[in-house]
């Protein structure tokens, strides 16, 4: 009895902590076309996020994720202005948070990004890509968020 009464709370609790539709369904649609390995993102440095899904009159919501392809653990917020973004857009412009740890370009440095339909939780996850270090930019920006 503790035990399901311990389960049921975590549950609750993780229910109320995430900020978007969980993903649930497998992907149907186009995949996150960048950042990939080839399009690394800068620390503080605007970016261009892109995807093929263009669903009239639905929404998503974009989420990085953290380690390996294998075991990616996705952060609890969308990106900033990753919200419930028109799928038909295409694109959200984000600025990487100078917190990010960073990678090495070229390379598959432990991020990737999860592209989720809010109405459906279908969603789309990126290939993994770079977040590269900004020092100069960084060092005056240290307030920035994911």
């Amino acid at each position: 009895m503790l035990l399901t009464n311990i389960l049921t709370t975590a549950t609750l609790f993780l229910g109320l902590t995430s900020a978007y539709t969980q993903p649930k369904q497998p992907p149907s649609w186009g995949a996150l076309t960048r950042p990939d390995t080839t399009h690394p993102v800068t620390k503080g440095v605007p970016f261009r996020v892109t995807w093929d899904y263009k669903a009239p009159a639905k929404t998503v919501s974009l989420v990085i994720c953290r380690g390996p392809p294998t075991n990616c653990k996705p952060d609890p917020q969308p990106i900033k202005g990753g919200s419930r973004v028109p799928a038909s857009q295409g694109y959200v412009d984000w600025t990487p948070a100078c917190h990010l740890p960073p990678g090495k370009a070229g390379t598959q440095s432990g991020y990737g990004m999860l592209v989720i339909v809010d109405e459906t939780g279908e969603f789309q996850y990126s290939t993994q890509f770079s977040v590269l270090a900004n020092p100069s930019v960084c060092a005056k920006k240290a307030m920035f968020k994911a």
